[in-house]
């Protein structure tokens, strides 16, 4: 059950770091947060126009914003219907845990210690052969072994026909039977399919080694065509007005103005390499969620980064950082493996799905680069059908930086220091992955 969320005066005169010190803080940037009545802020011009037409402008909320140092169009509220904000958490592990065995720290397999990020290797030209395959339960399985030889990895260690390694060329896979759970490159990464072991093979479904693994490993092998080099991002602070998301009743702190005070910092660091940024929002309002795409894809978003944080109801042990893109077709939320949960693939292409091989590149850019600065721990890289990552026409991530559930981690977000560490971190994932995709276009 959710916690109870304070009263709107409780929450801005709770006088906690993450509740009136924070606000405090965004006014005295100029931001406007806690404004309740001004449109969230776009930075292209003659994007009004567009929304206009879509019938998505209203002319009563044509406010006068701020001057922001990019031209900005107001975005309308959009009324009824609204869809149901954020779940809270994904369970980290699939069921299949020694009996005894914590969730979060598995005796099983300790989570991989990230690797620190480094510069761009160079592209490298991987052959794309088939590799022949066969039918497990409806899902088309190959032989981990014989697709990852076109990288350069063969199978290093077998441990009790459980635990397979592959490695090679500064390359690691670390994948156990019967298990979605599974390491890269020192990250942990959630498969879409359990991996299977016939024989004295290891075996992955072909949409994780072609759309997750392969990505990874060699972006230079992806087969779909390289998105540009990203010039506009649009970053989504999560939840807003109304909708508070996680909340911290011990603390007093709330998601949405976590959210928005990362977001805010992060602007300036990437104008300053030269990226051009736009904000779902810019103060204390509500966007529903499917608007949110909508924004990014009407302001012809190269990148969509959308910032939350972290919450498991009732529990106030589980940390750490962990990262989304949207499932490829036919595939799973990785909740919904757990005990109780629904299969929720889909049998229809989500547009998103164009970009499946680089949301993974960009989540795992990512991914690294939040491990590396901040010392949490790793949840891993998930897929989920989260609805502001539905319909995007650009690579997307959804980021959960930390536990608000969890009262240590809370309060080192509420310092304005941790949250600069986020910013600075996503910074550097945005900064690796361009710098990928550049070394592909000059490599051709």
């Amino acid at each position: 059950m959710s916690p109870k969320r304070p009263s709107p005066r409780r929450r801005t005169e709770a006088g906690t770091p993450g509740g009136l010190a924070v606000e405090r803080d965004l006014r005295a940037r100029g931001t406007g947060c806690v404004t309740r009545n001004r449109p969230p802020l776009l930075g292209l011009a003659g994007l009004a126009g567009a929304l206009f037409l879509a019938g998505c402008h209203s002319p009563s909320t044509a406010i006068p914003p701020e001057p922001p140092p990019t031209a900005a169009v107001m975005l309308p509220p959009v009324a009824a219907n609204l869809a149901p904000s954020l779940p809270a958490s994904n369970p980290p592990l699939s069921s299949r845990l020694p009996p005894g065995a914590n969730a979060e720290f598995p005796s099983a397999r300790p989570a991989p210690s990230p690797r620190p990020p480094t510069a761009a290797a160079s592209p490298r030209v991987v052959a794309t052969v088939p590799v022949p395959g066969q039918r497990i339960s409806n899902v088309d399985y190959v032989d981990a072994a014989a697709f990852f030889a076109r990288y350069g990895l063969r199978t290093t260690a077998a441990a009790g026909d459980l635990r397979f390694t592959l490695a090679g060329g500064g390359n690691r896979l670390e994948l156990v039977a019967n298990d979605r759970d599974m390491a890269i490159n020192g990250l942990r990464v959630f498969l879409g399919e359990p991996a299977l072991v016939r024989g004295r093979a290891i075996l992955v479904s072909r949409t994780d080694a072609e759309r997750l693994l392969g990505p990874i490993l060699a972006p230079s092998g992806i087969a779909s065509p390289a998105p540009p080099v990203p010039r506009i991002i649009v970053l989504d602070p999560g939840h807003g007005g109304q909708d508070s998301g996680a909340v911290n009743t011990n603390l007093g702190v709330f998601e949405k103005t976590f959210a928005l005070d990362v977001a805010l910092l992060l602007k300036p660091l990437l104008e300053a390499k030269g990226w051009q940024i736009v904000l779902t929002r810019a103060d204390d309002r509500f966007i529903p969620l499917p608007q949110r795409p909508v924004m990014a894809n009407s302001a012809h978003a190269d990148l969509f980064i959308s910032i939350h944080f972290n919450t498991v109801p009732g529990d106030t042990r589980t940390t750490g950082t962990e990262i989304y893109t949207f499932p490829p077709q036919f595939e799973r939320s990785t909740r919904s493996w757990s005990s109780g949960e629904k299969d929720d693939s889909d049998a229809q292409p989500d547009p998103s799905n164009r970009f499946d091989a680089w949301n993974v590149v960009f989540a795992n850019a990512l991914h690294r680069a939040l491990l590396a600065k901040l010392g949490t721990f790793d949840r891993g890289q998930k897929i989920a059908h989260w609805a502001v990552l539905k319909g995007l026409n650009c690579p997307g991530v959804l980021i959960e930086s930390a536990f608000l559930s969890n009262d240590a981690e809370a309060r080192k977000v509420a310092t304005p220091a941790f949250r600069q560490q986020i910013a600075e971190s996503i910074a550097n994932g945005v900064e690796a992955y361009a710098a990928q995709l550049a070394g592909l276009s000059k490599s051709k």
